[in-house]
């Protein structure tokens, strides 16, 4: 939170947003349904007749997308999407305008049930020339242009997020974990070491 609040000083947190969180790793999530059902129908009006038949079929339109951390208590929901080399992806297969970070956004609206959703970035390089840094920081600045990409969602939970999002450095949470006492456990000890070497 702490590095999250150095690259975002706007970050809003609830009452008991400082609760131990159980966490979550490699979890696939649904897309929303009212995703899936406007979805269908900008595809069954489209002129590709690729998405209008791909429309009609009862398959979901867009996959499960898979969140790299979770991290839940009673007052939150994070979803944080890890990047160490590669950038986000900017579209889906039907949806040329849905990039990753909206995706990752609109699970998160979906599965917060009342919690205060926040989505954050875990990446090695924030430089301007990454997508990612863009997308988060246009989103952050014009909430608006977030709640035009996910209209069926409720405007003020989507400026909430808008207000929080964050990108953090593996660089600086690798530090803080370097700095930890040395743990009896091997793997552990391993884990931090492969960490360091990556970063």
């Amino acid at each position: 939170v702490a590095h999250a609040e150095a690259e975002n000083p706007s970050i809003s947190l609830p009452p008991g947003w400082e609760a131990p969180p159980q966490v979550r790793l490699w979890e696939t999530v649904p897309a929303p349904a009212a995703y899936e059902r406007a979805s269908r129908l900008r595809m069954a009006g489209s002129a590709n007749s690729e998405w209008v038949s791909r429309s009609q079929q009862a398959k979901p339109v867009e996959g499960s997308s898979e969140i790299d951390i979770i991290l839940e208590n009673d007052a939150v929901l994070v979803f944080l999407e890890a990047k160490l080399g590669s950038d986000i992806s900017t579209r889906t297969t039907y949806d040329p305008d849905r990039n990753q970070i909206v995706r990752n956004i609109d699970c998160l609206l979906d599965q917060a049930g009342g919690r205060t959703p926040i989505f954050w970035m875990l990446v090695r390089d924030a430089g301007e020339h990454r997508s990612y840094t863009q997308v988060l920081r246009h989103y952050r600045a014009n909430p608006e242009a977030l709640m035009a990409e996910l209209p069926h969602q409720p405007t003020g939970l989507v400026a909430d997020v808008a207000q929080n999002l964050s990108l953090l450095r593996w660089h600086d949470v690798a530090k803080n974990v370097s700095q930890t006492q040395p743990d009896d456990n091997a793997e552990i000890e391993l884990i931090k070491a492969e960490l360091g070497r990556r970063l």
